[in-house]
């Protein structure tokens, strides 16, 4: 998956497990960009947008060769040799502004290059004790202009990443247009890769990450988990996915939002409509 993308989404439908009832504006995605996984639930962009995975090699070098300029990329972990990340910083944008086209980011900071990552079976140790305490610091921002973006300025901003802010324009419902902030935290991602020595199972794979995100000027922390799914179609010709070079991934991406009664709880009740907070199981979508 290691390279640039082009990426349409559709959307097929959502549930309500435990009812309509308890929904919040504190449940992911009951706001607009309260969800960054899917910032916009229920709709179905009508353009595409652009994506970027990079590969960090067991050697703990970044590929940016390849990701720069898109030359032989990896397609799976058969080979053991790298394990492929998400670009926060190059896919979060347009992926936000893409689902809500009213809105406009203006500067992106990640903490990449001081956070331990684990990605498939490859990890690469923590800071050594004088950096402990900058694990979670933010790079310098990276603005919509250009300024402070370029691998000089920002060294470790497209490096792997468990953190993302944003600060982006769009509109209110009560104060027209805003600048805003929110800030996604990566708390749990499970991999899940098929077994070496199969051709086809070398190209799918899943991953399963859990979010923390929080959307300061209104005040919403939201929970949610992200499951998603990924197959290599290599006989995409005469299916309607003719592509000139062939690299067709199928997707699915699916989202469940949690609501923690601590959060609920900060509604006063107003949404429960005649419920309690002992209407619904916390630890359930």
């Amino acid at each position: 998956m290691e390279g640039y993308f082009t990426v349409q989404y559709k959307f097929t439908g959502a549930s309500f497990p435990q009812g309509k009832n308890i929904l919040s504006i504190r449940t992911a995605s009951a706001g607009l960009g309260t969800c960054l996984s899917l910032p916009n639930v229920g709709y179905s962009p009508r353009s595409a947008f652009a994506v970027r995975f990079s590969a960090k090699n067991n050697d703990g070098n970044d590929s940016d060769e390849n990701w720069n300029s898109g030359g032989n990329p990896s397609d799976g972990f058969c080979d053991g040799g790298s394990a492929v990340y998400e670009d926060l910083a190059y896919n979060y944008p347009r992926r936000l502004e893409t689902f809500w086209p009213d809105a406009k980011v203006l500067a992106v900071q990640t903490n990449g290059g001081n956070d331990a990552m684990q990605i498939g079976n490859v990890r690469w140790p923590k800071q050594d004790q004088a950096k402990t305490k900058q694990r979670q610091l933010l790079s310098p921002k990276c603005f919509v202009t250009g300024d402070g973006c370029t691998s000089r300025e920002n060294p470790d901003l497209h490096s792997p990443s468990s953190r993302i802010r944003m600060e982006f324009e769009a509109p209110t419902r009560r104060s027209g247009r805003m600048r805003q902030s929110t800030d996604v935290t990566l708390f749990v991602q499970r991999r899940s890769a098929t077994a070496a020595g199969n051709e086809e199972d070398c190209n799918s794979f899943g991953v399963v990450k859990t979010y923390s995100q929080w959307n300061e000027e209104q005040d919403i922390q939201t929970f949610y988990e992200e499951i998603s799914t990924y197959k290599l179609l290599d006989n995409a010709r005469g299916k309607g996915l003719e592509k000139e070079n062939g690299r067709i991934i199928l997707g699915n991406t699916r989202v469940a939002a949690f609501l923690p009664k601590f959060v609920k709880a900060l509604d006063n009740d107003r949404t429960l409509k005649g419920g309690d907070l002992g209407d619904y199981i916390e630890e359930e979508a």
